[in-house]
């Protein structure tokens, strides 16, 4: 195991409050599923930055802050927290209060971290002004339409199936920003992920504590796990984690010229 996974293993995953009634759910995800899928894409992002670091030029710097700042851009970062805040009831307003709080503050969070990436572009000198991003294709077309997909899709689905993916993919954040602290010594790309660290980290621990203290019932749990398939295969790319959705009852079996 990599030693920066290793550290946030043991700092920030394994710690557990006593008591906790779904930490056991949560221990037994990370054991089982979660950290292949950490360590693949710790050892993705460090090879990607030892490659980029061997290059005579900044055009890697240019790309991800493009990338990040289509990514966490203000309208993307409200469509997709807007949609999570949605997932819940009215009438569930009150069960899941401190949830929306979290969910809420996360709406300024990544509207900040796109200023984060648009720093690099103007001390680089790419933009002069952050209105210029608007005409740049590449500062908002979407990178990663599977994972937003997703996102849009929890008003549907349950509103704890968004703790799936901040456990797993926000714990990819704290890695990523982990591995480029690392390793990159330019001010300015260390500045875009210095200045989100902590912000990424709380994302990661909201996930967690839907996970210890939401997350205690079957149905919750079905869901979380069926997220999580999906952030697996679909983003991660391993194969052997895709869901497997509930087979449809017999009358829409024939009703879709199925059998019988």
């Amino acid at each position: 195991m990599h030693p920066l996974l290793e550290e946030f293993l043991d700092k920030w995953v394994w710690p557990t409050m006593p008591g906790a009634p779904g930490a056991e759910f949560r221990l037994k995800l990370t054991r089982e599923r979660c950290i292949k899928g950490w360590e693949i894409n710790l050892a993705r992002t460090l090879g990607d930055i030892e490659e980029e670091l061997k290059t005579n030029d900044e055009a890697w710097k240019k790309a991800h802050a493009l990338r990040g700042y289509a990514a966490e851009g203000v309208h993307m970062s409200i469509k997709q927290m807007s949609a999570q805040l949605l997932s819940v009831d009215i009438a569930d307003q009150e069960k899941y209060i401190d949830l929306q709080r979290m969910r809420a503050r996360q709406i300024w969070d990544e509207c900040k971290h796109s200023k984060l990436h648009a720093d690099v572009l103007l001390g680089k000198g790419w933009v002069n002004d952050e209105r210029e991003l608007m005409a740049i294709a590449e500062a908002n077309q979407q990178p990663l339409p599977a994972y937003f997909g997703l996102s849009m899709m929890f008003p549907h689905i349950h509103p704890l199936a968004r703790a799936a993916q901040n456990y797993y993919t926000e714990a990819n954040a704290c890695l990523g920003i982990m591995a480029y602290l690392s390793l990159v010594e330019d001010p300015l790309v260390r500045h875009e992920h210095l200045s989100q660290q902590d912000e990424e980290l709380m994302h990661f621990m909201e996930g967690k504590f839907q996970l210890d203290f939401y997350c205690t019932d079957e149905e919750s749990q079905r869901h979380v796990e069926d997220a999580l398939g999906y952030l697996l295969y679909q983003i991660g790319g391993i194969a052997d984690a895709a869901p497997h959705p509930l087979p449809l009852p017999a009358s829409g079996a024939k009703e879709r010229g199925g059998a019988g």
